[in-house]
């Protein structure tokens, strides 16, 4: 059950939307070989209103509570375009150019289009505040199979005693925190490396232009080349993330790794961050991911991260940029669920997950490639998404330069 008050990375993806970094939206593309029925999306759309995306962010009526979510059924009409698309990806990434905002307008959107060469594309995309990537697919396998079920009356509480159990925990931890200072040569080296670091020495570069690149790969042929280099699937991944930074000039990176934490927020996901290099093995990136893991991303020195939740917006925002601390992300979405392999009727013929970013303005991030990878009917899928013009000018660069990574590893992708 999704919590009814804002954790502190909810609230970090809420700021994007306004003006505080990259807005970032979440979107699944869907692919058939059939026509898909008005009909059919129309019922699908109705379920998504009702589901767990149907709501919005609350303001709390007393300072220092937690924003709340509220039920709303508020929604953007299903689009159906009349016209067939030739470039697919390029009609996905266009989706999300509207006005998304969880708080004050809808927060997703649901739309289709004919493709020329047959069959239907379907696109559902919502604020990254909303959910995260599995919210996003358990929200579309409910619609999908008709089994969306409305959602439950949300009760947050009362404000005045969220406020005052904030109040207390983030006064009380922090006087542990601040205390420790005094004794603890690394609680002060490590608020100090907070303090002066400028997201582990990655310089902001501003957004204007989004390339993409969806490609399959042969979950078969991409299990056993990680098991030849000593991997597993998700190091694979790192490495040929790495390796294609380094096809397009740069050879060491940060990558930040998402993770599940069940904690029953709206983003239940913990980040771990990595060093490596394009020639790194799979191998020693399976090495390394593992000692990041065990010291994930989170506030220094002991100090509640709740305590940005008691700040304005232009603080907090400077405080928590963004949840990780890399240039690179790298989010590996599992297993596609069954529900989610078929709208009603139309069994699917390609399935990408991804974040896109809407209406992007120049706005300033230190994150210039996200990736994601899902596996579905015997394939992965590959989707990366670059916001630096510096390091990729085009799809085409882009495609060109993920295509040699993976042929260093003797593999080979079917570009959507």
């Amino acid at each position: 059950m999704i919590s009814t008050r804002l954790s502190v990375i909810d609230e970090i993806f809420l700021r994007t939307h306004r003006g505080y970094g990259i807005p970032i939206a979440l979107q699944g593309v869907w692919r058939t070989a059939e026509t898909v029925s008005r009909a059919e999306l129309d019922r699908v759309h109705d379920e998504l209103a009702v589901g767990e995306l149907g709501r919005r962010v609350g303001r709390p009526r007393i300072p220092g509570a937690r924003l709340r979510w509220d039920i709303s059924s508020q929604s953007l009409p299903l689009h159906y375009a009349a016209d067939a698309v030739e470039d697919v990806i390029g009609w996905a990434d266009a989706q999300a150019d509207v006005p998304l905002d969880p708080q004050f307008g809808p927060g997703w959107r649901l739309t289709a289009a004919p493709v020329a060469h047959g069959g239907t594309v379907v696109s559902l995309v919502c604020s990254h505040a909303l959910a995260d990537a599995r919210g996003l697919i358990d929200a579309a396998a409910h619609s999908f199979s008709g089994n969306s079920a409305p959602i439950p009356a949300l009760r947050p509480g009362s404000d005045a005693k969220d406020a005052i159990s904030m109040i207390l925990t983030v006064l009380g931890r922090s006087i542990v925190a601040t205390a420790k200072l005094w004794v603890s040569k690394k609680a002060r080296a490590e608020l100090r490396a907070f303090a002066t670091a400028d997201s582990a020495g990655i310089s902001p570069h501003e957004a204007r232009d989004m390339h993409a690149v969806i490609l399959d790969i042969s979950a078969a042929e991409w299990d056993s080349a990680a098991a030849r280099a000593g991997g597993s699937a998700n190091s694979l991944f790192v490495s040929i993330v790495a390796a294609t930074m380094s096809e397009l000039g740069s050879p060491a990176v940060t990558i930040d790794i998402p993770f599940r934490t069940g904690t029953g927020d709206a983003n239940s996901i913990g980040m771990a961050t990595v060093a490596v290099r394009g020639d790194d093995s799979p191998a020693a990136i399976r090495i390394a991911c593992k000692a990041a893991f065990a010291v994930p991303v989170g506030a220094p020195a002991g100090y509640p991260p709740e305590i940005v939740q008691l700040l304005p917006h232009r603080l907090a925002a400077k405080l928590t940029s963004t949840p990780g601390r890399g240039e690179v992300l790298c989010s590996n979405i599992g297993d596609i669920p069954s529900g989610v392999t078929a709208l009603g009727p139309y069994r699917s013929a390609g399935l990408a997950t991804r974040a896109i970013h809407p209406n992007l303005s120049s706005a300033s991030s230190t994150i210039r490639m996200s990736t994601y990878i899902s596996r579905m009917d015997g394939n992965y899928t590959l989707s990366l998404v670059c916001t630096d013009d510096t390091l990729a000018g085009s799809s085409a660069e882009l495609t060109s330069a993920v295509q040699r990574a993976l042929a260093t590893r003797n593999l080979a992708a079917k570009p959507w």
